[in-house]
């Protein structure tokens, strides 16, 4: 019997096997392959977890949020006693956790555990510091804290042998430059780029620093195609790791490069510099194009060109802020755009004609292999998989730089439309010609440039398509003459059929899935607005949880009937309905995280004062509802833990609902194999919880028992997994 073994970290399956089950879902909906047969080949490849898998993937999850609410409770309850806390216990409390960790390390030193304490016991080491420059009060600059801190990450970073200690390790020592030049840090790496610290610096210095830099760059890779050749299962194959670095390096030099182009910040010129990226853009263009091909590498240089070539175009046209000039400088930065994004499309066929993306072509002839074996795929099946090409198939990277790229020229899109009424004086006298006249006539342009097949032409439709879609909503709202709660209420209910209309119309993936998104998001919106308006405080939340309930049991019904879904004439929406659903939620899950936030932004006092409770209890009622028919047709969504995950997830919703979603999230991206969706619902979870966290109106002892009490709440699942799922099936690991 084969086996084909899950990630023993994440516990999710293996990029190959991800992969090739995307392409074999495509058989589906060619009528070259059955559901039941598919989903034979999605459990065999691990995708649909079993009962022991899901063992597998559960407990170091539960056990690991456990572990990170248990630390924060601490911390928390320390602070809450800090003030009154002796100065040696205070130590003493910093370094048994080191030694704690230490002790972890030697005791499981071949396993995924130790490498984690390790990893800790890194970061301790930096309390530890703070805390007695803090105690001591020792008048050193902050950046000998950092100093003596990767004096002892490197050591570690050497001994483990694991690329998040040396990513560690390089950010504390860029962190101590920063600091050695300045007194405070960027907060963002959008506020480094655009600040004059870099420019302050002495010339000789900024120029050894962005060396340094490419020379840490250029030892990674080299080690990295080393390791690929050699050993492709070391830690040093990992690409992530070398593209932040080249990421950061970049983002530097573009930052650098367009100030010397637009002159922000006066006569400090760089011109070695803007030589020395242009080398940098070269000799990329030539490693990752021809020698050792990576996509990621190419989206990141091409991005750097387009921010320095629109500075250009700035500096070169907008000689002054005249109607012509500004025009003609929009126009131009638009094309400029859409000219990057189909290089990066079309760069990207030309490399899939040789295989899939970061894919070992081996691995995936041993699993196509397997799969024959087996008698799930036949020679023919097989064929017509290598003959569909991988020139559809984006990775997550390129899909997040064209959507960018599609935003930022719809946003000068739209400012132009702008420009054009400004200077006819249409918008002294709003009417719906002004804006939707216009707008539904980029909306035919978007739509005959969505159906060619040129790069080109297809990343201006798409800009246009977001540019007419906006168009069309803002001249809707711009008619409406109400009060608040009515104004919002008529403008989200306008928003809905625009947005249905323009999804069904623009034949896109990306553009759909958008609006998808939103028309989830402003549905419930809409569906809250008008209870407010018409019904009773009760009646109203009650009318939105159903709402909610209904919209999560359709998501439910459309992944428990996936693949069948995909053999009907709808199969183009079930990607888009899958991963749209979830999205619009997650963003209706922020707005009632600090109601009196978004009450002073639209000055009224109890406008979403129920969302949050109404959302959550949508939330927990369409969980327990959708398992509860699952359990009564027999085909449980995620086996034997289908209810209680629905109840206790369901639970938290009603408290909380992003982290009952976002704990759901998780466990939806283990059902689907979907690493992106797993990342997703992380980002999501942690930016949730600190919001939620944070305008919590208690004190922070019940802060501290809350966290702590959560941390032994998701222990004990995690134990009760380990007591109820089983390890093994039939003597052996159950993989299939």
């Amino acid at each position: 019997m084969w086996e084909i073994t899950a990630d023993k970290i994440t516990g999710m399956p293996s990029r190959t096997a991800a992969y090739l089950c995307r392409q074999i879902a495509g058989l589906i909906k060619a009528g070259s392959m059955s559901p039941e047969t598919c989903q034979r080949i999605f459990a065999f490849c691990g995708i649909r977890p079993s009962d022991a898998q899901w063992r597998q993937f559960l407990i170091p999850v539960l056990g690991c949020l456990g572990l990170l609410a248990l630390v924060a409770g601490s911390v928390f309850f320390i602070a809450w006693n800090w003030a009154w806390l002796p100065k040696m216990a205070k130590f003493a409390l910093a370094e048994l956790l080191i030694v704690a960790l230490a002790v972890v390390v030697w005791w499981r030193w071949y396993s995924t555990l130790a490498r984690s304490a390790l990893l800790a016991a890194g970061l301790s080491f930096g309390a530890l510091f703070a805390l007695y420059g803090q105690i001591y009060q020792t008048g050193a600059d902050s950046w000998e804290l950092f100093r003596a801190w990767l004096c002892v990450l490197l050591p570690l970073a050497l001994i483990a042998r694991q690329n998040s200690l040396w990513f560690c390790s390089w950010l504390v020592a860029n962190l101590a430059f920063q600091l050695y030049y300045t007194t405070t840090l960027p907060t963002s790496l959008l506020e480094l780029a655009v600040s004059d610290s870099l420019f302050r610096l002495p010339t000789t210095v900024l120029h050894g620093y962005l060396a340094l830099l490419a020379a840490c760059l250029i030892i990674r890779e080299v080690l990295a195609w080393r390791a690929i050749t050699h050993h492709p299962e070391s830690w040093l194959a990992s690409r992530w790791f070398s593209r932040v670095m080249a990421g950061f390096l970049l983002l530097l030099l573009t930052a650098i490069v367009a100030g010397n182009i637009s002159d922000w910040h006066g006569g400090n010129h760089f011109t070695l510099v803007t030589g020395g990226w242009m080398v940098t853009l070269l000799a990329g263009y030539y490693l990752y194009r021809y020698r050792h091909v990576d996509l990621c590498m190419l989206t990141i240089g091409i991005a750097s060109l387009t921010v320095v070539g629109c500075a250009l175009i700035m500096q070169l046209f907008l000689v002054a802020y005249v109607t012509g000039d500004l025009y003609l400088t929009g126009v131009m930065m638009i094309f400029w755009v859409a000219a990057n994004g189909s290089i990066l499309l079309k760069w990207q066929r030309k490399l899939a004609e040789k295989g899939p993306f970061d894919q070992a072509p081996p691995r995936l002839t041993l699993l196509t292999d397997a799969l024959r074996q087996q008698g799930l795929l036949s020679d023919a099946q097989i064929r017509e998989i290598q003959q569909r090409g991988h020139a559809f198939d984006l990775p997550w990277y390129l899909r997040l730089a064209l959507s960018i790229g599609g935003w930022v020229a719809a946003i000068i899109t739209l400012l132009l439309m702008a420009l054009v009424l400004y200077s006819t004086d249409l918008l002294d006298d709003p009417n719906a010609v002004t804006l939707i006249v216009p707008s539904l006539v980029l909306a035919v342009i978007a739509r005959g440039l969505l159906r060619s097949d040129r790069d080109g032409k297809y990343h201006l439709g798409l800009a246009w398509a977001i540019a007419a879609t906006c168009g069309l909503i803002l001249g809707v709202v711009l008619q409406i003459k109400s009060d608040d709660v009515s104004f919002m209420m008529l403008s989200s209910l306008s928003a809905l059929p625009i947005l249905a209309a323009m999804a069904v119309a623009m034949p896109d993936r990306t553009y759909r899935f958008m609006a998808i998104t939103a028309l989830t998001f402003f549905l419930v919106l809409a569906g809250y607005l008008l209870s407010l308006h018409y019904l009773s405080p009760t009646a109203g939340c009650v009318a939105v949880s159903l709402l909610v309930a209904a919209v999560m049991f359709l998501w439910l019904w459309i992944v428990s009937h996936q693949l069948r879904l995909l053999a009907g004439r709808y199969a183009d929406a079930v990607h888009l309905l899958l991963y749209g659903i979830p999205a619009g939620l997650m963003l209706l899950s922020f707005p009632g995280i600090n109601a009196a936030v978004l009450m002073d932004f639209f000055w009224s006092p109890g406008q979403f004062s129920m969302l949050q409770s109404a959302t959550g209890t949508g939330i927990a009622a369409g969980l327990v509802l959708s398992a509860l028919s699952q359990k009564r047709i027999g085909q449980p969504l995620f086996s034997i833990i289908t209810l209680p995950a629905a109840l206790i997830c369901g639970a938290a919703a009603l408290y909380a609902p992003g982290i009952g979603l976002g704990l759901w999230l998780i466990l939806m991206a283990r059902y689907l194999g979907s690493p992106g969706l797993m990342v997703v619902s992380a980002g999501f979870m942690v930016l949730y919880v600190i919001g939620w966290y944070y305008f919590l109106e208690v004190t922070l002892l019940q802060k501290t028992l809350l966290l702590l009490a959560g941390g032994l709440v998701l222990l004990g699942l995690a134990w009760v997994v380990a007591k109820v799922l089983p390890a093994k099936i039939g003597g052996a690991s159950e993989n299939a």
